[in-house]
């Protein structure tokens, strides 16, 4: 078995302590003591804890696109995107939140990611915009863009595309909130996400998609 890169071990002890003690709480020599190496040693793959952290986000942006990729997220114009959802009624909806689920509650680096961030908001403005961006406003902008066009379309009642996005996301935000941390009652919560999805669809569809 090769050897795994140091940079990459170092990232992960890190984003462990980050997780449990805050960014704050842990210093180089924590990580380095972690990883099992001299905290000269760890310079020599990042400057400071600042670019530990900064790489956390990069990757953790980077893994995410990738986990993407196997969603089978609809592309293409917005239009079409639209078209797409309205289609499969709600099975697309439920496929792509549950996987997205999954991913957050499962994956063990986007569960310690969202532990660190949620300790650290508090302190930083800058870890406060990243958390928003990362868990909010990016989800709800998106998904009010495709709301906003099944409206025009007809797929869905005129109502406020923001506030149905909201509606939407508050309380899938809600699930991985209270199940973060029992990851054996995933079934349970995705049967939860079902549920809410099919009432959505039923408060907002409009008509038989043909």
């Amino acid at each position: 078995m090769a050897k795994r890169p140091t940079k990459e071990i170092i990232l992960e002890k890190a984003l462990k302590l980050f997780a449990d003690k805050g960014y704050d709480g842990v210093t180089v020599r924590d990580i380095a003591a972690e990883v099992g190496i001299r905290q000269s040693s760890l310079y020599k793959h990042y400057i400071s804890k600042q670019e530990i952290f900064d790489t956390l986000v990069d990757t953790m942006q980077s893994r995410f696109m990738d986990a993407s990729a196997t969603f089978q997220l609809p592309s293409g114009e917005i239009r079409e995107i639209a078209q797409e959802y309205a289609k499969d009624s709600t099975d697309i909806l439920k496929k792509i939140s549950s996987e997205i689920f999954h991913f957050y509650l499962k994956d063990p680096y986007a569960s310690q990611f969202r532990k660190m961030l949620s300790i650290e908001k508090y302190k930083s403005k800058e870890i406060d915009r990243i958390y928003r961006e990362v868990y909010i406003d990016t989800a709800i902008s998106n998904q009010a863009q495709i709301f906003e066009e099944m409206i025009k379309q007809g797929y869905m009642r005129k109502a406020d595309p923001k506030i149905m996005a909201l509606q939407f996301f508050a309380p899938i935000f809600l699930l991985l909130n209270r199940y973060d941390g029992i990851a054996e009652k995933e079934a349970e919560a995705i049967e939860i996400l079902g549920k809410h999805i099919e009432q959505f669809d039923k408060i907002y569809r409009e008509g038989e998609i043909k």
